[in-house]
């Protein structure tokens, strides 16, 4: 019975314990909640939202998509044999160049934010962003070509067809998003009407710089580092 006891005893020790931990960690999170809506107050979430842009998004895409996407699959349909077009299209396809004009633009941006007073950061890094996005758009018409015209005539079983189409459209898709990203990036950047610093880079101007250094540099060292782990 007294062995009982002290086990009694021993949970409640151990309970109130944890108890007490819980409720310092809910203190530290209210604190860290407090602190971030204090730095992060004054955007709201029509900042972040392009709003009236998709137009300008949607519209560079289908301007390269569907010239690309019409080209391939004109020149596999009629004209397989010409060795010039396949090798526009498979120089088309070639990811290094976006990569690198990707990753630089990542890099600007990341500059962009951290001198977000100075106007040259920002007009670079918004022209370099928005020119990948068109790049990659030119690369997923592309694609989207050769998916519609080799899928057909491949000489696999139906169910690797089935298999192959279905991962090949998803990664599409990833594809898809991801140079989407890339033109969001721009969005915030972009100037408006009067020619005036975005609304986002105004307002990142009002929370301390340590913040604007801490992101900014964040952003560079990121890129750095996949640069320097390419072979």
């Amino acid at each position: 019975m007294a062995m009982r006891l002290d086990e009694v005893a021993t949970f409640e020790k151990h309970l109130k314990c944890s108890i007490g931990r819980c409720k310092a960690l809910c203190v530290m999170r209210d604190k860290i909640k407090l602190f971030l809506n204090k730095e992060f107050s004054h955007f709201n979430g029509t900042d972040f939202w392009p709003g009236e842009n998709w137009t300008e998004a949607i519209t560079i895409f289908l301007a390269w998509v569907i010239p690309s996407c019409l080209f391939v699959i004109w020149s596999n349909t009629y004209y397989p044999e010409v060795k010039f077009y396949q090798k526009a299209i498979t120089e088309g396809l070639g990811p290094n160049l976006w990569n690198a004009i990707g990753s630089f633009g990542f890099l600007a941006f990341g500059v962009a934010v951290v001198f977000s007073h100075f106007s040259a950061p920002r007009n670079i890094a918004y022209t370099v962003l928005s020119n990948t996005y068109g790049i990659g758009c030119l690369t997923f018409g592309l694609l989207l070509g050769q998916w519609f015209t080799l899928l057909p005539n491949t000489q696999l079983v139906w169910w690797k067809v089935g298999l192959f189409g279905i991962t090949s459209a998803f990664l599409l898709i990833i594809f898809f998003f991801y140079n989407l990203a890339i033109w969001y990036l721009s969005f915030l950047l972009k100037s408006n009407k009067d020619n005036q610093k975005s609304i986002f880079l105004d307002k990142l101007e009002k929370m301390h710089w340590l913040w604007r250094i801490g992101i900014g540099v964040s952003l560079v060292a990121i890129i750095i580092v996949i640069f320097l782990s390419e072979s």
